[in-house]
């Protein structure tokens, strides 16, 4: 048997063309090396990754936009930090008042108050959560002659006080006590202004001194129907006079009338200066020179 001489013959047409198409797709991609790459230098191409330039500024723009959010959420947060900052009185370095002359002592004692009152209610160190007729309300049953007090920001943390003290009307002196009442009717016993010009003669003989609610009352009435008269034009009130064995009346001596006014301490102060004030009006228009005149009654009026 003669051997058979066999070559390889080259795959062509048909054949070659179903060799191709029968590539698995991870033949492709691993026929993508380049000329001249080596494994250290070849990059697989990731068609996926690729942005256009429209999705590129699109994505500047949206990173702007947030980046912008930020920083208004920042100067909001900052721009309210300060304000509550700028609104909160940490502690008081300056005190100013109305009165003629504050000794530093006493400086100290109402600023403590304060502290004090702060204190119970920190909270209200920002302006625009304190309460005000509370704080003077505190103060005035802790020393009746502070009418107010305004606390203004003079500092970051820092604030001052502005206090109002009472300025009296009338004073008593009873039982080596002096005692004074402004136009509010209210009593105290510490004055920082000049002695007021009406005092109060306590001619009745009863133990008034000794009761304090007693005394109070007569001053709270004397002050404000003082200042009601004043109020309504009816003259300057010179003299108070409780007459003997009296104990629910008293009598107003005007400037330039020497004759009392006698008024019921029962009555609204408002009306029993009113009343005073049109019996003045009405005596000096008709020529009266009366011994004393008596409007304790409302709207009514006697002389003598």
């Amino acid at each position: 048997m003669k051997p058979t001489n066999r070559e390889t013959k080259p795959v062509s047409g048909r054949q070659g063309r179903y060799s191709s198409e029968f590539r698995s797709p991870i033949q492709e991609q691993n026929s993508t090396f380049k000329s001249g790459a080596t494994l250290n230098t070849f990059r697989a191409v990731d068609h996926h990754d690729k942005k256009t330039d429209r999705q590129r500024e699109r994505d500047l723009r949206s990173w702007r936009r947030r980046l912008g959010y930020m920083l208004m959420i920042v100067v909001t947060i900052s721009a309210l930090g300060l304000i509550l900052i700028s609104q909160f009185s940490g502690s008081f370095t300056q005190i100013t008042s109305n009165a003629t002359s504050l000794s530093t002592d006493d400086a100290s004692t109402y600023k403590k108050l304060v502290d004090d009152y702060m204190s119970k209610n920190p909270f209200e160190r920002f302006s625009f959560a304190r309460r005000s007729t509370n704080l003077n309300s505190y103060l005035a049953d802790k020393a009746p002659e502070i009418e107010s007090v305004e606390i203004v920001q003079s500092n970051l943390l820092l604030g001052k006080l502005k206090f109002t003290f009472r300025q009296p009307v009338a004073k008593w002196v009873t039982g080596g006590t002096t005692s004074y009442v402004d136009g509010n009717g209210v009593v105290f016993q510490k004055n920082f202004f000049e002695q007021p010009s009406v005092a109060i003669s306590d001619k009745s003989g009863a133990s008034v001194e000794g009761d304090a609610i007693t005394s109070s009352r007569f001053l709270s009435f004397i002050g404000q129907t003082t200042a009601e008269i004043a109020k309504q034009g009816g003259g300057i009130v010179k003299r108070v006079v409780i007459p003997s064995g009296a104990i629910r009346y008293v009598e107003f001596y005007l400037e330039s009338r020497g004759y009392p006014f006698k008024a019921q301490i029962d009555r609204d102060p408002t009306s029993q200066g009113a009343d005073i004030v049109a019996m003045a009006n009405y005596i000096s228009a008709n020529h009266i020179n009366p011994s004393y005149v008596d409007v304790r009654i409302a709207s009514k009026g006697y002389w003598k």
